[in-house]
């Protein structure tokens, strides 16, 4: 049929016309697709036209992301589990202490492995944790330098806030025993911001709103930058009428 040359050739020349069209050249990578079909792809020319392209960015990235994503997801998927297993050797390394080594233990050795129990949580072990602590505390004052009185009513403040803590946080709760363990850690220590911020907390439940707006006020004075009292402050003052602000 005279009419097939005609065609092949004005197909030949449709398929130059793209191929000299294209952003990437003659040479690029629609000259590797037409070279496959002819027959000629190599792997000589394979890497010419690799070279002469470059290779896509997203060769690079896609994977890791991937390799970022997957991480990040099992995390925050077994934080939980990894925390509390840290937690719990932390709680065997201070018991083995206190049992092997009792001479060179201390009120604040027992102390800090009742604060480990309120991170577990395990309010009952640490509540007997702060107990003995408490009825042992004269012995603290080989602790801390004579001089150091600061240091001494410091340490009893934070003994009564984290037994408030656990106190409030048992089932059920003693939130009466808690509220004048919390009393008792700004009596030592009436600066302490974190016992303020409890007992503002605990005057938030009681709807006591104006009062808890001054305390956390005062929580505010010496760790301006903490977030959690900054928002509970503004939570106090959205919750205060305008009658419990002018008593």
């Amino acid at each position: 049929d005279p009419r097939e040359p005609a065609a092949g050739a004005a197909a030949a020349a449709a398929e130059s016309e793209l191929v000299a069209r294209s952003p990437l050249g003659v040479d690029g990578l629609p000259s590797l697709l037409l070279a496959a079909t002819k027959g000629d792809l190599t792997q000589e020319s394979i890497i010419s036209s690799i070279d002469e392209v470059g290779i896509d960015p997203d060769f690079f990235y896609v994977p890791l992301g991937l390799v970022v994503t997957i991480g990040v997801g099992s995390w925050l998927i077994t934080k939980q589990f990894w925390e509390k297993r840290w937690v719990d050797e932390d709680v065997n390394k201070k018991k083995l202490k206190l049992i092997t080594r009792e001479k060179e233990s201390t009120p604040m050795d027992k102390f800090e492995l009742g604060r480990l129990y309120n991170r577990l949580p395990d309010y009952s072990s640490a509540l007997a944790e702060f107990d003995e602590v408490e009825e042992d505390f004269e012995d603290m004052r080989r602790v801390f330098d004579p001089e150091d009185a600061m240091g001494a009513l410091a340490s009893r403040a934070m003994l009564h806030n984290s037994k408030g803590y656990a106190l409030q946080r048992l089932e059920p709760p003693k939130t009466s025993q808690a509220r004048r363990e919390f009393v008792r850690s700004v009596t030592f220590w009436p600066e302490f911001p974190e016992g303020l911020y409890n007992i503002g907390k605990e005057l938030m439940d009681r709807k006591r709103y104006d009062v808890a707006v001054r305390t956390f006020g005062t929580a505010l004075k010496w760790q301006p930058g903490k977030e959690e009292f900054q928002k509970a402050q503004r939570e106090a003052m959205q919750l205060a009428t305008p009658d419990d602000e002018e008593e």
